[in-house]
């Protein structure tokens, strides 16, 4: 083999390495995945709270090294899930938190403190709730329910 021969085909292994890079390094960002490939854990969430909506897109994210899934449904309400398919933040852009996603006992406490308000994100936290009402205000609950502290815009 000649010295011409080898140089083109170092740089064809090069350049196909480069490639081989490139597209592994972009795996780890998102990609769309029909709605099935969900966690079973976050297609029972979204059939029990959002039974009348449908699902416009799902995602499957790689945050450091963790997979994570993002949905958003037809009612523009945006969903993020763990791996586990447990919910991490359901956000109702448009509307309101169904009941049952957030424990009782931070309902019944909101309620006390805030007579008609209504909640249209949570997040669930390292340690607890932080919860978005449809004024803005943003309300933190431990894990158990204990109210911490509000915060306002």
């Amino acid at each position: 083999m000649n010295l011409k021969n080898l140089k083109m085909k170092h740089c064809a292994m090069m350049l196909a390495a480069l490639v081989a890079g490139v597209l592994l390094f972009t795996e780890c960002a998102s990609m769309r995945i029909p709605y099935r490939r969900l966690p079973t854990k976050a297609k029972a969430f979204i059939e029990t709270y959002f039974p009348t909506e449908s699902c416009v897109y799902a995602e499957r994210d790689r945050d450091d090294r963790r997979r994570e899934y993002e949905v958003k449904l037809s009612n523009g309400t945006d969903i993020d899930f763990h791996a586990s398919g447990a919910w991490k933040k359901v956000d109702c852009e448009y509307s309101f938190l169904p009941a049952g996603i957030v424990p009782q006992a931070i309902v019944d406490d909101l309620a006390e403190r805030f007579p008609g308000a209504r909640i249209s994100k949570a997040e669930r936290e390292r340690g607890g709730y932080k919860l978005t009402l449809g004024s803005g205000a943003e309300m933190i609950y431990a894990a158990d329910g204990r109210f911490i502290r509000v915060e306002y815009d």
